[in-house]
């Protein structure tokens, strides 16, 4: 990807017109119209300025690399950690602490919401025993990030309220659905999870007296 394709890409994902750029450049808006279009290139001084404003390195923003792209322009519209941390926040407040239900926007599901400052959290999910449904996050009306679901319970010694315990359990250092292992009496939750945030499959099991009596399946991961 060329530089005047970046700079596009990256000025509108911080929401930013050609002319408060440019008004933060203490340049005319022409200026960035003529680097967009390919016609000129800014000089050293304005590049630190726009690694700055754009929170992107130099070297960052003008190599031609794709796929270094798509990370610049996740990292600038929406850091990680943030997206992390909402979601765990989420999903504490919503279908394992029972709150912020919905009436649902499909017939025969369920569905949470939970929004705060710039984001916005959805869950919906169809089925009981067996079920299946998605997770979605969004930061100023623009998916950033997405997880599905299946799973069933497997025979009646499964206790819902204890798989909401465990699910409260999730945390910023393993925000995939619960936590590694999470144990309370006879009942224990495992989850394991291959890739990392931006990319993962999962799987989440219980046992009862070491009997598994719960499997759900999931996969997800950024969205940019």
């Amino acid at each position: 990807m060329e530089f005047k394709e970046k700079l596009q890409l990256l000025r509108t994902g911080m929401k930013l017109s050609q002319e408060e750029l440019a008004d933060k450049l203490n340049i005319s808006r022409q200026s960035i119209t003529k680097w967009e279009n390919g016609q000129s290139f800014p000089d050293i001084q304005n590049l630190i300025q726009l690694s700055g404003i754009l929170k992107v390195s130099i070297d960052r923003l003008v190599k031609e690399n794709d796929a270094c792209m798509k990370n610049i322009f996740y990292d600038t519209r929406c850091p990680e950690h943030d997206v992390k941390t909402f979601l765990v926040k989420a999903r504490k407040c919503t279908y394992a602490a029972g709150t912020n239900e919905v009436m649902p926007s499909q017939p025969d599901s369920h569905e949470f919401h939970y929004r705060e400052g710039d984001y916005l959290y959805r869950d919906i999910y169809f089925g009981s025993q067996r079920f299946a449904g998605g997770e979605r996050v969004w930061k100023k009306d623009t998916i950033v990030w997405a997880m599905n679901y299946y799973g069933q319970s497997l025979n009646d010694n499964f206790d819902i309220v204890f798989l909401k315990e465990a699910l409260s359990q999730v945390s910023v250092s393993m925000p995939f659905r619960g936590p590694e292992i999470y144990q309370s009496g006879d009942y224990m939750y495992q989850c394991h999870v291959q890739g990392d945030f931006a990319c993962y499959t999962g799987e989440e099991r219980i046992y009862c007296r070491q009997e598994k009596i719960y499997v759900c399946t999931f996969h997800g991961g950024n969205i940019a």
